[in-house]
C-alpha cells in the first residue's frame, strides 16, 4: 500500500518533536575557604602561650593579696586570647576537613575543647594550686572552648578574617601601650590633676580606636584576598564585613562577660584586698567594656571601607 506522502504529492512530511532537554540543576555552593588558617591558628596559639607566660611570670612574683591582684589584672588578657586561639584552631581543623555538616561541625568543637583543656592544663600545672589559679585555668578552658564553637559555623572566610582581626588588635595594642606616656604628653598632661586626667581620657579612647581601625582594615582586606566563592556560591557583601571588623570587639565583650561570670571570684577578692583596690578593679571594669566598644564599632566602620575600596568604580 502506497505511503500517504505518496498519495499527497507535495505534503511535508512531520518530524517528531524533540525530547525536551531538562536543565541542569547549579552546582551546589562550595564550601568558602579559610586563607591561611594552619597559619592564624599557629599564630593564635603564639599569642595565648605569651600571655599565659606573662601572667604566670606577675602571678609567682607575687604571694598571698599581691598575687591575687595579678591574677585579676592577667585575667582578661588571657581570656581574650583564649578566645582567639580556640577560633583559629577550630578553623584549621574545620578547613583540614573534607566532611560537611555534622562531622565537621563536631570536630570544630572538639578541637576547642582539646585546646582549651590543654591550656588548662598548663595553667594548673605551672601556676601551683592556689584558688586564683584554678579559676583562672577553669575560665581559659571556657573562653578557647567558646571561641571554638563559634569558628564552627559554615562561613570560614569570616571567621578567619575575625581571627585575623583580633591578632592584629592585640598586637596594635601592646605596641600603643608602651607609648602609653607619649599619648598623654601628645594630649598635654601637665603638672595638673585635670590636664592629666583629661589627656588619660584622650589616650584611653585612642588606643582601642587606632587598634579597631587597623584590625578592621585587616579584616576587610582578609575577606577581599580570600579565595572566590565556587560556582553557585554568592559573594559576601558588606554585613560579613562588618561582622568580620567588629569580631574583635565582640570577642573582648564576650571575655569579659566570661571574666565576671566564671572569674568573678577572683575580681572580688582582688577588690576586696583594700578600698583603694576595690575602686581600681571596679574602674578597669569599665574601661575594658569602653576599650571594647570603641573596638567594636571602629573596626566594623573600617571593614565597610575597606568593603567600599574593593568594588569596582563605575
Amino acid at each position: 500500500m502506497p505511503s500517504s506522502h505518496a498519495a499527497y504529492p507535495g505534503a511535508v512530511r512531520a518530524e517528531p518533536s524533540p525530547t525536551p532537554v531538562r536543565p541542569a540543576s547549579p552546582p551546589a555552593p562550595s564550601e568558602e575557604a579559610a586563607p591561611g588558617a594552619a597559619v592564624l591558628a599557629a599564630l593564635a596559639l603564639v599569642w595565648l602561650a605569651a600571655m599565659m607566660w606573662s601572667a604566670h611570670r606577675v602571678i609567682v612574683s607575687g604571694e598571698g593579696t599581691l598575687a591575687i591582684t595579678s591574677a585579676a589584672l592577667a585575667l582578661p588578657s588571657v581570656i581574650s586570647a583564649g578566645i582567639v586561639a580556640g577560633a583559629g584552631v577550630s578553623l584549621a581543623v574545620a578547613h583540614l576537613l573534607r566532611q560537611r555538616g555534622t562531622v565537621r561541625f563536631v570536630a570544630a568543637i572538639g578541637a576547642g575543647l582539646l585546646t582549651g583543656l590543654g591550656a588548662a592544663l598548663a595553667v594548673v600545672s605551672s601556676y601551683g594550686g592556689g584558688e586564683a589559679s584554678a579559676i583562672l585555668a577553669g575560665t581559659v578552658a571556657a573562653a578557647v572552648t567558646v571561641g571554638g564553637a563559634v569558628a564552627a559555623v559554615r562561613t570560614r572566610s569570616v571567621i578567619g578574617a575575625v581571627v585575623a582581626a583580633g591578632l592584629v588588635v592585640f598586637a596594635v595594642g601592646l605596641v600603643l601601650d608602651n607609648f602609653k606616656g607619649n599619648l598623654t604628653s601628645f594630649y598635654g598632661a601637665g603638672d595638673d590633676a585635670s590636664s592629666r586626667l583629661s589627656a588619660a581620657g584622650w589616650a584611653a579612647l585612642t588606643t582601642p580606636g587606632i587598634s579597631g581601625g587597623v584590625g578592621g582594615l585587616g579584616a576587610g582586606f582578609s575577606l577581599r584576598w580570600s579565595p572566590p566563592p565556587g560556582a553557585g556560591a554568592q559573594a559576601l557583601r558588606w554585613p560579613a564585613y562588618a561582622i568580620a571588623g567588629a569580631g574583635p570587639g565582640i570577642a573582648l565583650m564576650v571575655a569579659e562577660v566570661i571574666v565576671r561570670t566564671l572569674g568573678s571570684r577572683v575580681l572580688s577578692l582582688a577588690g576586696e584586698v583594700s578600698e583603694a583596690d576595690g575602686t581600681v578593679q571596679r574602674m578597669l571594669d569599665e574601661s575594658r567594656v569602653n576599650y571594647a566598644l570603641v573596638v567594636l564599632f571602629v573596626g566594623a566602620i573600617s571593614a565597610i571601607v575597606a568593603f567600599g575600596r574593593s568594588l569596582p568604580s563605575k
